[in-house]
């Protein structure tokens, strides 16, 4: 139970894998931070007793971060919305939305506000509150992204809400693409992921190490174009050129003749375009199915993968260890909050980020 004036409150995404929801309390203010949906689908943050917010502060626009935002009404006392211009053009038309740089400082409701780059996702960034001594919330993010750029926090933080995803996980990204390529190599394969995050950037290097024949659902098709144009921010220096050239070369899915390296949303093959493929090759021996982000308990991609018929490599989106713990040393926080994460792997984290305190506590004053 917090005593102090400022605090940080952990509604959900601590402890265990689950939706993003966490207030910050400082200077009078009330803020949100991210306000997300699953996984699994339709689980949503308990907001019972939150009370009224002056404002809420989304990191970026996957699902498990911004999904939940029907939640948001008179009884939250209908908050402004704050988001980079790629997150909010995404967003639902009735909300009151206010502009967040995607690298830069602002002020939102009287609190200096840093962001920078995370290399997770169009639009998205991590935030530095001038509160506290400093409060950095990271949102998810990846220092080791091909596509997406990524500009490392370097103001000290007293305080750090940090992804901490994978845990104790620490293979680089060039590990997970020697294991996909055998099936890249040997195709057809069909790799079910987010458009607007992951998916470009497999697309990418499949497409740099000359494999041509790449064919798209619409929401990849949709999410090249905007890398290529509006997105442009979001990307790592020189990178756009072959994004260009990836969205021209880049053929639609034909589902009666599967061929190539075929990309589709959902991830998880719960809902769009993976939906009807899964549900159209699930009991044929072609294509190959492979999953590359976290298998959601209840959906098609665990069914698959526990029967047999589809595989698990990992593609890396967030923080090895060792990313963690390099930023844990760069900003030097008194306090680290482990998020995204089960509770089990906490004293992996603690012994690791030493000699910060890494806690799970449900709210920590600042």
């Amino acid at each position: 139970m917090s005593t102090g004036l400022s605090s940080l409150r952990l509604i959900s995404g601590v402890g265990a894998k689950g939706p993003a929801c966490f207030v910050l309390q400082a200077a009078g203010r009330r803020f949100m931070l991210d306000l997300g949906e699953g996984p699994p689908p339709g689980k949503l943050p308990e907001l019972d007793g939150v009370g009224s917010l002056d404002a809420l502060i989304l990191s970026h626009g996957h699902k498990d971060h911004v999904g939940a935002l029907s939640l948001l009404g008179k009884k939250r006392g209908a908050p402004p919305v704050y988001a980079t211009a790629s997150v909010a053009a995404a967003l639902p038309k009735n909300l009151e939305v206010r502009p967040l740089p995607i690298s830069g400082s602002t002020e939102v409701l009287g609190i200096t506000v840093t962001t920078g780059r995370n290399g997770h996702a169009p639009g998205g960034v991590w935030l530095h509150f001038a509160v506290g001594g400093g409060v950095l919330y990271t949102g998810d993010w990846s220092a080791e992204s091909i596509l997406y750029a990524y500009d490392p926090p370097a103001k000290p933080a007293a305080t750090a809400l940090l992804d901490c995803s994978y845990g104790g996980y620490d293979k680089p990204i060039a590990e997970c693409w020697r294991e996909l390529a055998p099936f890249v190599e040997r195709g057809p394969l069909l790799l079910p992921v987010p458009a607007n995050g992951r998916g470009p950037e497999i697309a990418l290097e499949i497409f740099r190490r000359g494999f041509s024949e790449i064919f798209v659902d619409e929401a990849m098709r949709d999410a090249l174009a905007l890398l290529a144009t509006s997105d442009r921010l979001s990307l790592r220096a020189g990178i756009a050129e072959d994004i260009t050239r990836l969205a021209a070369a880049a053929k639609p899915i034909d589902a009666s003749h599967p061929s190539g390296i075929m990309l589709a949303a959902s991830a998880d093959g719960s809902s769009s375009a993976t939906a009807r493929l899964l549900a159209a090759w699930e009991h044929t021996s072609e294509p190959a199915i492979v999953f590359t982000g976290y298998v959601t308990p209840g959906t098609p991609a665990e069914r698959l993968v526990k029967g047999g018929r589809g595989k698990f490599v990992r593609w890396n989106v967030h923080p090895r260890l060792s990313d963690v713990v390099g930023l844990v040393q760069a900003i030097k926080p008194q306090t680290v909050i482990p998020a995204f994460c089960d509770r089990a792997q906490l004293p992996l984290l603690a012994e690791k980020l030493a000699p910060a305190r890494a806690t799970m506590e449900p709210t920590i004053d600042l």
